[in-house]
């Protein structure tokens, strides 16, 4: 998305094959007539009771199919806010003016391959005919004759003929007074290296008078043409910078800056967004901050269902776990993991005492479902292989984990509180393990254990017998002779004996008993189909 200058029109584009870009009035949130006509025509179906009122009457235009090659990359509003550059998936930038009912560009060029996939692309603020474009790995999209430079997002300078590019902890200065032509190199006279600051630069913008960096380190700088620093901003203690929007409203003042003459400048208050997805207000005169947004930005990795409250835990690939209450839609409480980071698995026990958390660091932690804290002793690293299954006993007596079969058992010391300590591990399969999972023999209330393997084979473990460092086995079985099987569950209790239900990468579905570990039944994918039919 972009936003024109005087804060008023907001462009959204996506991706894909059908990508469409929209113009929003951000006065009114509406679109213009001309889009909601196209919409109510083409995607909704004839004849539906539509209402639109004045409001969208706005000369804007949407659009459509404008990228058909995988979508919109990136795009910007010129200055005076007639024209719209797009650059697509394909490399192709568009110049588009978007005041006009039409569907086709009034100019675009091609991106060379050689110069990167571009994904950034601005006006020149004092000149509509130059735009300037970065590629995603942060390069110039014009050639230039510096070897293994990572280079950061680039702007115009305000005044002089100068195209500014943030190279780690330095600003490069490239001068585009006279015209380029097509795949040309900036010579080296035209090329200068400026040292400007100790931490790596992450995001490089202009506004007003001054040029402003975001660094590795979540401080904010304010320079002035001459490069020479005016105030910044270290005591938010912030992470990487990524964004900056500024305040369409401004006063003019004194800045307590780093230059002889305090002259007056503008003042505006700014947005900044982190790497982490913390979005910050900073009111520039009482040099204030504000959170605004604070969420996890990593995908979700892992959940587990507490089994009597509304509650879900949820793990991310940064160490970041959260219980959510489903009914209340909100966190209730939240763990940061300092030393181990990649949670791969976690679960409940059935009595929701305690929820464990396995790591792809191989490390175990037990934790109190209810503050999500442990004790030392019960923080488990018996392996360097990532946590993939974790599983409870019904009895919520033993937990166990794999990759490698680990069995951790919950003992009570005298009239102490229970502690969770290590009782053994075994590897007892040759190729991965698909499933882990908890039983209870037939002939008594003892857990039971078994592993289901990419080799084949059921194991059965001996926890009666097992004694701290000694994990014991009671058979192991193959169950496959072509089929490797993918998951396993117990089937439900209707009959005298224990069954076994299990699926394979061939689509079959296989009942054993439990006891003899012979094949009762076995499902086609027919017959598979016809049972989830009938249910």
């Amino acid at each position: 998305m972009c936003v024109s200058e005087d804060r008023r029109w907001i462009a959204t584009a996506d991706q894909g094959s059908k990508s469409v870009v929209m113009i929003w009035d951000s006065y009114s949130g509406y679109l213009s007539l001309y889009t909601l006509r196209h919409f109510i025509t083409s995607v909704i179906a004839p004849g539906g009771n539509h209402v639109c009122d004045d409001r969208c009457s706005i000369p804007v235009n949407t659009l459509f199919d404008c990228h058909c090659d995988g979508g919109v990359s990136a795009m910007s509003f010129s200055s005076d806010t007639k024209h719209l550059v797009t650059v697509g998936a394909e490399q192709r930038v568009c110049i588009w003016d978007w005041t006009k009912e039409t569907q086709a560009p009034s100019c675009f060029t091609e991106v060379s391959p050689a110069c990167g996939f571009q994904e950034y692309i601005i006006f020149n603020p004092n000149d509509s005919t130059q735009v300037n474009s970065s590629t995603k790995n942060d390069q110039l999209s014009e050639n230039v004759n510096l070897a293994d430079v990572a280079l950061s997002r680039s702007v115009f300078h305000w005044r002089d003929p100068e195209v500014l590019t943030a190279t780690g902890c330095n600003l490069m200065v490239c001068n585009v007074e006279e015209g380029l032509v097509a795949n040309q190199n900036f010579p080296s006279e035209r090329v200068k290296i400026i040292p400007l600051q100790k931490s790596l630069i992450t995001l490089l913008t202009v506004t007003d008078s001054c040029i402003v960096t975001g660094d590795t380190q979540g401080q904010i700088r304010f320079y002035d043409e001459n490069f020479c620093l005016l105030t910044w901003y270290s005591e938010f203690k912030l992470d990487a910078i990524v964004s900056i929007s500024f305040s369409k409203e401004c006063t003019e003042g004194h800045l307590d800056d780093c230059t002889l003459e305090a002259a007056p400048v503008i003042l505006r208050n700014f947005v900044v967004s982190t790497v982490s997805s913390t979005v910050v207000h900073v009111d520039a005169q009482r040099s204030s901050s504000r959170i605004l947004l604070q969420e996890d930005y990593e995908p979700i990795h892992t959940v587990a269902c507490h089994p009597d409250l509304p509650a879900v835990a949820i793990g991310n690939q940064r160490g970041v776990l959260k219980v959510w209450d489903y009914n209340n839609k909100v966190t209730t409480d939240r763990r940061v993991f300092e030393t181990e980071k990649q949670i791969q698995c976690l679960t409940f026990d059935p009595k929701g005492i305690y929820l464990a958390v396995g790591f792809g660091s191989g490390a175990v932690h037990i934790l109190n479902s209810k503050t999500l804290q442990s004790d030392p002793e019960e923080r488990f690293h018996y392996t360097n292989d990532s946590i993939q299954l974790i599983t409870f006993s019904s009895d919520s007596k033993y937990l166990a984990t794999a990759v490698t079969v680990t069995v951790f058992c919950c003992q009570m010391n005298g009239g102490s509180s229970p502690r969770w300590t290590y009782l053994g591990r075994y590897r007892s399969h040759s190729k991965p393990i698909k499933d882990l999972l908890f039983g209870v023999h037939l002939d008594s209330t003892q857990p039971r254990l078994l592993s289901l393997g990419m080799d084949r084979r059921l194991v059965d473990y001996d926890l009666k017998n097992s004694d701290v460092n000694q994990l014991r086995i009671l058979s192991s079985d193959s169950i496959e002779q072509s089929a490797v099987p993918t998951c396993m569950t117990w089937y439900p209790p209707l009959t005298t004996e224990q069954f076994l239900l299990t699926a394979s990468d061939q689509y079959k579905m296989k009942l054993y008993n439990s006891t003899t570990k012979m094949c009762s039944s076995m499902l086609l994918p027919s017959s598979c189909l016809l049972i989830c039919c009938h249910k």
